[in-house]
């Protein structure tokens, strides 16, 4: 049977996603974009968890409405005292996005690569996302190696 996508605006399909979270299921999802280079990539699947009983934490990776963006999949790079969240995007090096945890949607306890999959709260994988976090300043230079490597590997 040939598989056929089908494309809905984010917060239609959040909205459903949203209902199965509330029911206690996980959720699947595929990834679209390159937001979270290297460590999802576009067509990479994730798997959501709902946010209530999850450690929320510095370099935890989440589904949330945000001010600026609507709804991203992305780590959390701080958050403050009084409880707002600032997140950004693994492959993003300007755009900073702020919410809270009352909207925060998920929390990303799976990710999926072809038959590979892995955890980000696995230790290696929490410390080297923390790391990536910290390299904010000079990860451009990091994302223009990759995608230079990536060129001349498929060309």
């Amino acid at each position: 049977m040939e598989q056929k996508e089908i494309f809905v605006r984010n917060d239609v399909f959040f909205t459903g996603v949203q209902e199965m979270l509330r029911l206690g299921k996980s959720v699947r999802i595929r990834v679209r974009g390159s937001s979270m280079l290297p460590f999802l990539r576009h067509n990479d699947d994730a798997l959501l968890a709902p946010p209530e009983g999850k450690r929320i934490r510095r370099g935890t990776v989440v589904v949330a409405q945000t001010d600026e963006s609507g709804i991203v999949l992305h780590r959390i790079r701080r958050i403050d005292r009084d409880g707002r969240i600032t997140l950004l995007g693994d492959g993003n090096t300007r755009i900073f996005e702020h919410t809270d945890r009352s909207r925060i949607i998920a929390v990303v306890t799976r990710y999926y690569r072809g038959r590979h999959s892995f955890s980000p709260e696995n230790p290696l994988m929490r410390f080297v996302g923390l790391l990536w976090c910290e390299m904010h300043p000079w990860r451009r230079h990091l994302l223009n190696v990759i995608w230079k490597l990536k060129k001349l590997i498929t060309a």
